[in-house]
């Protein structure tokens, strides 16, 4: 699962952060750190139609759709088909299934 770690940042970054949020009004920005990239379970709703597996199955529970390594989004989409297959006969659609590298 992707965890996000705090940025470090200098005195100047931090004041021109705290100018714009005046700028923006009731809004609190956060700086985390950028990862090499970033993984998605994503769903094939039809030809060339790729969703996010948090908005295709709603249904299941604390699903998470983004993880910080390919080794833990390839153990989760196993997972998430292991799964759909057992719950085939509750009404659950077993759709294709990939991992999406995002920078």
């Amino acid at each position: 699962m992707y965890t996000p770690k705090i940025a470090e940042l200098n005195p100047e970054a931090i004041e021109a952060i705290k100018e714009f949020e005046k700028k923006l009004g009731d809004i609190c920005l956060l700086a985390v750190q950028k990862n090499e990239a970033l993984y998605v379970l994503e769903a094939k709703l039809e030809s060339n139609l790729w969703e996010s597996i948090e908005l295709v199955y709603p249904e299941i529970e604390n699903l998470k759709a983004y993880y910080s390594t390919e080794d833990e989004a390839r153990l989760a989409k196993g997972a998430l088909k292991n799964y759909l297959i057992a719950r085939k006969k509750h009404g659950i659609i077993k759709r294709p299934i990939r991992v999406r590298k995002i920078k």
